[in-house]
């Protein structure tokens, strides 16, 4: 086996967290998290409520799919006339809000801030 496959068998070369990374940085998804995490079990309308800004039916249900299929959140279909369905974090999503929590974004977005002043 050549230095390249092996690399790329055991995963060398590239982040790991990339994949992560490229989930959570899609529109919605992290506000999604913390609404679910400051909430608790929403049902569809509340969580869409529970969003800053006005998100669309369709993209919501397209990301809490997203999240469903990745283990962060599960639905459950409550039975009655009326069908609700309620969204959770799972114990996986939970530790994507704790680690985001953590994260301090001040110093991030200092980072990317453009310089202030100019020439005296």
């Amino acid at each position: 086996m050549d230095d390249e496959t092996e690399r790329k068998k055991i995963g060398l070369g590239r982040c790991q967290a990339e994949h992560f990374l490229k989930f959570m940085a899609q529109e919605w998804m992290g506000h999604i998290i913390a609404a679910l995490a400051r909430n608790g079990t929403l049902r569809f309308g509340q969580l869409r409520r529970a969003l800053p800004g006005a998100i669309s039916a369709r993209v919501l249900s397209a990301r809490l799919k997203d999240l469903e299929t990745a283990g962060y959140v599960t639905r459950r279909e409550l039975e009655g006339r009326v069908r609700h369905v309620e969204y959770a974090l799972t114990e996986k999503g939970l530790a994507v809000d704790a680690a985001l929590a953590g994260y301090d974004l001040r110093l991030v977005s200092e980072e990317l801030s453009p310089p202030t002043g100019g020439a005296s």
